[in-house]
Order: structure tokens, then sequence, then C-alpha cells
């Protein structure tokens, strides 16, 4: 499967099918290397090219005080180890492109870019988009972040630590004819615990997004930009304080030490709760719910039932701790809460985790999660339930988790999150479609569908009542499983795709868990997952 950039060939074309004429604007040639890695994705494109190159002789980043920098070279090194913000020359990303030195007064005077006909102006840094919207027919783009839209690349992610904020966004800012816009919006979960961490986690990420809108733009022409973006008031919006001040130092550093301690004195774990009921309406409590608890050197989490003849298995991921990779387990359940020991199943050299079942023709498939080998894969029962064989690899080449599959009137759609190199694989969720369960499946024109931590991420089958679908979608902030958001699908064809939240089902005070993230339900068993951070001591 290409890139999931290249997923909006589908759509009719507004735009020349010429590549998009792109300058870039820089305060200095030296960019962090994130943005360096943006502008080559955006260089090696077949929707766009670098035509120009204008760049400043600004000394360092614009707003990084010393002392940001200094503390984030030491977490960098303590804690993320990759360091996104280390510099490279964008001038060797377009060699063929015309270069210009910028003038501070006035980016858009005296060197003649308007001759160059371009698309579109990518801004970096301490220069004024303002004078450049309308050097370009798609106006200004620069990278904004927070909720208040900040341009300033060395406040991105650091507030939100220090405050304690459960998110971080990210989108890209357009400033054209006079009007602010903003494209790609997207919510990370706030890494609290490292402020370098979140950074890079917010960095790799972002790091698409120019490819991705110029590739939307591109495909659709200037109706993109009314029909994808929203109207912002980021023009009259304060900016944010500055990211780091001398008291806020002992708090970070008290962040990573409450870090450090949380791992090595507790152990967070899974475990499955189940019942059978005629109608279940999913309170939070799971009140009335059995449980089934892995011994104390495991977690039991995904779990998806199926009743056949009468009887009832739950299939789930097992992973042993300290184990680099889970398998698939199942365990046999009635309705007095008993259940059989649990069995491996289906196990590889890479992490398997939420078995989805599916049956078509008579047949029973799983599509575990196989996001360690970059594929989506389907297998076959070939003795139930203990017996699977590989069918077929019906996504390749794309990191993405938990696919779940509803079969629609016409076609079948998956509905998968897909995760960028670097950062987490939680906030951005795709859709493909397929005539046959086995394929062949297409992307979304639309894809990502939704950028959103908290509620992107399948967390279990679709199913339908009172005539609505709805999509159970994990809750990923503040912290990972922090419970399930059920999503009212209110629109699902070959080119759109919307939905609504209607409810949130998370753990209430005092349930004995702090996190639930899948739900499922099959004839009058209903299962889900729950967890809990107890002792690590004690454990064998």
């Amino acid at each position: 499967m290409a890139a999931v950039a290249s997923t909006v060939s589908a759509l009719p074309r507004e735009a020349p099918a010429r590549k998009l004429r792109v300058g870039v604007f820089a305060d200095r040639p030296a960019q962090p290397r994130w943005l360096f890695d943006a502008l080559a994705k955006v260089a090696a494109s077949d929707c766009a090219e670098l035509s120009l190159v204008c760049t400043g002789d600004a000394a360092r980043p614009h707003g990084a005080s010393a002392l940001l920098r200094a503390f984030e070279t030491f977490d960098t090194k303590l804690v993320a180890r990759r360091d996104l913000c280390a510099e490279s020359d964008i001038r060797i990303l377009a060699p063929g492109a015309r270069r210009v030195a910028l003038d501070p007064r006035s980016a858009a005077g005296n060197i003649g870019i308007r001759a160059l006909g371009l698309d579109v102006a990518i801004v970096l840094g301490d220069v004024d988009a303002a004078a450049l919207e309308r050097v370009a027919r798609f106006g200004a783009w620069r990278y904004a972040f927070g909720d208040a839209h900040d341009p300033r690349e060395p406040h991105a992610g650091v507030r939100e630590v220090i405050s304690g904020s459960p998110t971080t966004a990210v989108a890209i800012r357009i400033r054209a004819n006079g009007a602010e816009r903003i494209a790609c919006r997207s919510w990370s979960r706030t890494l609290g615990w490292s402020v370098a961490q979140n950074r890079a986690n917010l960095f790799s990420k972002a790091s698409s997004f120019l490819e991705r809108a110029l590739t939307h733009l591109h495909a659709r022409g200037p109706g993109w930009l009314d029909e994808e973006t929203i109207e912002s008031g980021a023009a009259t919006c304060a900016l944010a304080e500055a990211p780091l001040a001398p008291a806020d130092l002992p708090r970070l550093g008290m962040k990573l030490v409450g870090r450090a301690i949380e791992r090595a004195f507790t152990v967070g774990q899974w475990s499955i709760a189940f019942r059978f009921t005629p109608r279940e309406t999913w309170d939070a409590s799971l009140a009335g719910f059995h449980r089934l608890a892995p011994p104390r050197d495991r977690f039991w989490a995904d779990p998806f039932p199926l009743v056949r003849n009468g009887r009832a298995w739950i299939f789930f991921e097992e992973l042993r701790f300290g184990d680099d990779k889970a398998h698939i387990s199942v365990a046999e359940v009635d309705r007095d809460g008993r259940a059989s020991a649990a069995r491996t199943v289906l196990e590889r050299d890479y992490h398997l985790s939420y078995p989805s079942l599916i049956e078509d023709a008579g047949e029973l498939y799983m599509i575990p999660e196989t996001a360690g080998n970059h594929t989506v894969e389907i297998h076959r029962c070939v003795e139930f339930p203990h017996r699977w064989r590989r069918e077929k690899v019906l996504i390749d080449g794309l990191w993405c988790a938990d696919a779940t599959l509803w079969r629609g009137p016409d076609r079948w759609w998956m509905f998968v999150n897909a995760g960028h190199e670097g950062a987490e694989i939680h906030d951005e969720l795709h859709i493909f479609s397929a005539p046959r369960l086995l394929g062949p499946w297409s992307p979304h024109p639309r894809n990502p569908v939704k950028s959103d931590i908290r509620c992107a991420r399948p967390a279990g089958n679709l199913f339908r009542e009172n005539d609505v679908l709805y999509r159970p979608a994990q809750i990923c902030a503040p912290i990972y499983g922090a419970g399930v958001a059920l999503q009212r699908v209110t629109k699902l064809t070959p080119v759109e795709y919307a939905e609504a939240e209607e409810r949130r089902i998370e753990p209430p005070a005092g349930a004995g868990f702090v996190g639930l993230h899948t739900i499922n339900r099959a004839g009058e068993l209903s299962v889900a997952d729950v967890f809990a951070r107890r002792a690590r001591f004690g454990m064998p």
C-alpha cells in the first residue's frame, strides 16, 4: 500500500495536472530537522515542487530562550533520545530552485517572485506571513501550535507539559486574502513527563502535514480550502506566554522523577470483564460484570467475544511482562462467571493484539493487529477455536493498528489507525473499503478522516442500535485507554465520512480501575477490558 498522503488521487480533479509551485520563505537556512523532513516530503511528492527558497540570516530559532535550549538538551539525552530540532540546511532540498536572500523589511520586495507563479508560500521561523499572502495563489502557510495557533516553533509542546494539559495541538495556518484558515488540525496526547519527548511525538506526526495538505489541494483544487479547512480568529489571538521560566524547572524535574518512580514500583495490568444480558447499556462502572483476571505476570486485553452452538468464547491479547510481543489466546466462559484456562491460539514472531472476528460465507476469520509487521493480515479458522491459518495480507507497508471491519450494503469498510514513524499510533483514523472481504482494499480519499487522540483509534466492533450506526473509539488522553467514546456515524460513502460523539464511557471514581479501551458484544455476551495500576512488588 502506498503512503497515506497519496490516497486522495481517487477524487475528481479541479486543479491542473501540473505540480503545485511552492516557495519557501525562512528566517535562516538552517531549520529544525523535522521541518527539513517536512520540506523533503514535499520535494519528493508527486503533487508539488520547490520552486523558490528564500532565506534570511537569523542566528537562532525565534523565541527560544537559553534556559529552554539547555533544559531541552538535558531532557532529550535523558528521556527522548531523539533530537528532531537539530538543524539542517533546507537549501539542499531544491538544487534547481531559485535561491534569493530574504529582505526582512519586505519579504516580497524586489525579488520578482510574482513572476514565478507560486501556488503556495511556506513560511518558517520569524517571517511575516502577512507580507507573503498575496505572492502565492493559495496564500502563505505555516505550522501553528496549541489552541492559540501560535506560529512559534520553540513554544510547541512546552506549555502543555508545564500546565498538565491532556492534549497538544498542531495545525497548518493559512493566510490568504486577509483571512486566516486552519488545515490539518490534530490533537496528540501530551506526554507530560518530558518536554523533549512531547515535542518529538508532535513533530514526527506534523512533518507529514504539508505534503498531505498539498496533495489534497492538488487533487481537489480551490474547493479544498473551503471544504476541509476552518476559519480561524488566530490573527487576533494573544500568543502564548514564554514557554519556560526558572520557576518551571522544579515542576518539570518532579515530572521526570515521578515518571521514573511509577515505572520502577508499579505495573499497569489489563484484565477482562464479561456478562450475559439481553441488552447492554454500557454502564462505565461495569457493575454486574464478572472479572476474568490474568495471572500477576501478564495482562489480558482487547477482548472479542463469539457465541457458537450455545457456547461462548472470548479471544484476547495476552502479554507476559518482560516479553516484547503478545499473542492471541482464548477462554470459554459461561453465565455463572466461570472460565476455562486461557489457551494460545495464534502466535507470530511479531506482536499480535486486537483479535477482530468476522464471519463471511460460512467461514470464520480473525484480523489481529500486526502493526509490528506493517501489515493488516486476515487469518481463517481451520479448527475452532484453536487453529488459524493466515489467508491473506489485506494491506502491506502501512504501520496501522486495530483494524475493525463493517459490512455495508454494497461493500466492506475497514476502520484502522495509521501512525507516523517516531510518533504514537493513536491519533489518526483511516478508512479503507473493498467489494469483498478479501479485497482489493482501497483507501478513502479523505484519509485521515480524523486526527484526534480523544476519539480516533477503534475500540471494538461497530454496531447498530435503533437504526443508528455507532463506532466505539478509544479516549487516549490524559492516559492511553482512559475510556471509550461512542461515535454516531452520520455519513459513510466512498467520498465522505462524518461522525459525532454520542456519549463517553469512562471509569467513575471508586470503580477499582482507571481505564478501559475495548467494548464488544456477541449474542447476549458483553465484554470489556479494564486497566489498573498495582504495586510491582510480589510479582512472580
